[in-house]
Formats: structure tokens, sequence, C-alpha cells
């Protein structure tokens, strides 16, 4: 979740970019260290409260999010992106959102009760992220920008819509789980 917010607060404010992407790296470092423990600890136990695939998927899934969104904070950077269009501060809002959703979900899963209301709620922010990323994409091809900036802009939209996606995807396993263990 602090990824997510910290690429929020550095789109919303590129000059802090720099400064909040090695605090990105730094969780998304932590993430991968959780994501061994997790699939070394799977890997030793017979017994798990879920099926040991909904596991690994869940894990994988958050994993290959906060990848994107370190992604996202090194290739703002390393394309040099200073001003950060309306439509990817939007994006980066959406994102924030939809992981705030899968973190409610996520605690939701020992009880076993409710959830299902998290997962609604990221398929529309994905579909609305889908829609933003179109519309922002299609405008870069009006013609106003020069080449470089059109192909650094797409590449960004297209990066922050990947992690929507990856959201949504995270929340179908989430809605698998809930489905299997009701």
């Amino acid at each position: 979740m602090r990824a997510a917010v910290f690429l929020e607060q550095g789109l919303a404010d590129a000059t802090n970019l720099s400064m909040l992407q090695q605090e990105i790296k730094n969780l998304e470092h932590q993430g991968d260290e959780l994501t061994y423990e997790i699939v070394s600890t799977l890997n030793r136990t017979f017994v798990t409260p879920f099926d040991h695939e909904d596991i690994y998927a869940l894990a994988a899934g958050l994993d290959d999010i906060l990848d994107y969104i370190e992604e996202i904070a090194d290739t703002t950077n390393l394309y040099g992106i200073t001003t950060i269009p309306e439509p990817a501060r939007e994006l980066a809002r959406l994102l924030v959102q939809a992981v705030e959703q899968l973190e409610q979900a996520i605690g939701k899963l020992e009880s076993r009760k409710g959830g299902e209301e998290h997962g609604t709620e990221i398929h529309r922010l994905e579909d609305v992220g889908d829609s933003t990323a179109r519309h922002a994409i299609a405008e870069l091809f009006s013609g106003h920008l020069p080449p470089l900036e059109v192909i650094k802009l797409k590449d960004l939209y297209v990066l922050l819509e990947d992690a929507l996606d990856r959201c949504e995807q995270v929340a179908n396993v989430l809605e698998g789980i809930v489905v299997k263990n009701a």
C-alpha cells in the first residue's frame, strides 16, 4: 500500500519522485523477501488455510503489483519525465484505490466473510483505468507533442494500466479463494 501511495505522491510532484523511488525500491525488495518466505514456507507446509496454488498465486500477484509500481517510478525517472500529465496522476490515484481495496479484502480472508464488494470495486477501478489510459493514449497521437514525448508518456500510461490489470487479476484470485472456502 505504501509503495502505491509513494508513487502517487511522486507523480503528483515529480521533484520528489527520485527520493520516493528509493523508498519504493526498498519496499519492493522487502516484498521480494516476503514472497520468498511465503513460497519457502508453503513448500515446507502440508496443511494450509487455503490451497497451496491460491496462496502462491496471491503472493506472486501482490509481488507483481509491487514490481509494477517500482518499474513505473524507475521508468519515469529514467525517461526524464518531469511534467506528469493529469491522466497519469489519475491512473496513479486509481492504483492506490485498487491496492487499498485489495488490502481490505485480504484482511477479510481469515474470517471468510465479506470481501466481494472489494472485488467489485477493483473491477470498476480497472475499467475506469482502461478508459482513462485509452483516452490519454489517443490524445498523445493528436499531434500536439514531440514524438519522443509521445513514446515516453505512452509507456508510462501502459505501465500504470498494466498495474491496474494486475490488481484485477489478484482480486480474481481472492474471489476464487473466498468461493472455494465458503
